[in-house]
């Protein structure tokens, strides 16, 4: 049996790419008939290919049961060995096509700044590795809306914390929010736990972002007096001069919170909050195996190293 197989992907090797797509067409359509509508080719061709292949490879590809023919044990054992080489010929000749019209092999994908970039790059130059000829176009920003990304951006992935009326959607990754100040910070020099009234007297840095058409920020109490900021870093370094407090991702500031530079605020209840980050899709499939790949592999986000 193992001679007869190795014997068969000998012979497999002599014949042709074409045949075995016609093979495949006569399986998945039912028929010779509707194989030959498919390929735009006549009955006879079709009828003349298979005859052709079962004759170099020595072994029946069909028997009939009434009028239907279907594929021997040989013929199927041959067919699922071939389907993924075939497969990968299709990929090629796509990428081909894409590089003649030069609109192919560009992947855009939007990503939220609170995905962490360690993780981001990461995972880039894995797919890079992977698919050398894909060109990655990213963008990152605040409070990225999927809908706009695709709509504007043309983007095909997006990373995001807002809720999307997309369908492919897979919620990826928990990035969890502390409430910290500078330690010389006014709320630290208070002897118990803060209440609303602490909170509101002093400054609240938050980020925000117009960017998706619509105003979105952090959560925050309705009197409470806010700096604005577009980005985390800008937070971050708010934070740092003492001028206010604010919810940081806290894999951003492992340092500062080691070195005691940032302490969390001693509140009763909320003093940290998680951001969930999905993946969402604009259009997925088969014939686009590399966006495939990328999105899997930013699907199977790890924690970050602090989270």
């Amino acid at each position: 049996m193992v001679y007869r197989f190795i014997r068969y992907i000998v012979i497999v090797m002599d014949t042709t790419l074409d045949a075995w797509e016609i093979l495949q067409t006569v399986v998945q359509t039912g028929g010779f008939a509707p194989a030959a509508k498919k390929l735009n080719r006549s009955q006879s061709t079709i009828s003349y290919a298979i005859s052709r292949l079962q004759e170099q490879l020595g072994v029946r590809l069909f028997e009939m049961h009434g009028r239907k023919a279907q594929l021997t044990e040989a013929g199927r054992m041959l067919l699922a060995e071939v389907e993924p080489h075939l497969a990968g010929f299709h990929a090629i000749e796509q990428r081909i096509h894409g590089m003649a019209s030069g609109t192919a092999n560009n992947i855009r994908l939007s990503v939220d700044s609170l995905y962490p970039d360690e993780l981001l790059f990461e995972t880039l130059a894995a797919f890079s590795r992977r698919y050398p000829h894909v060109s990655l176009r990213l963008r990152q920003g605040t409070f990225l809306s999927a809908d706009t990304e695709f709509s504007l951006h043309n983007a095909q992935i997006c990373v995001t914390g807002l809720a999307s009326r997309a369908m492919l959607v897979k919620p990826i990754l928990g990035v969890e929010m502390i409430v910290v100040a500078r330690r010389e910070h006014p709320l630290l020099s208070v002897r118990r736990q803060l209440t609303h009234t602490d909170l509101i007297q002093q400054t609240l840095v938050t980020i925000e972002n117009a960017a998706s058409g619509s105003l979105k920020q952090q959560p925050r109490l309705p009197a409470q007096r806010v700096l604005s900021v577009g980005t985390i870093e800008s937070a971050i370094a708010a934070v740092r001069s003492g001028l206010c407090f604010g919810w940081l991702p806290k894999y951003r500031i492992q340092t500062e919170l080691k070195r005691g530079d940032f302490v969390a605020l001693p509140l009763p209840v909320g003093k940290t909050r998680e951001v969930r980050l999905n993946l969402v899709s604009r259009d997925l499939s088969g014939s686009d195996p590399e966006t495939n790949a990328l999105a899997e592999l930013l699907g199977m986000g790890r924690e970050p190293q602090g989270i």
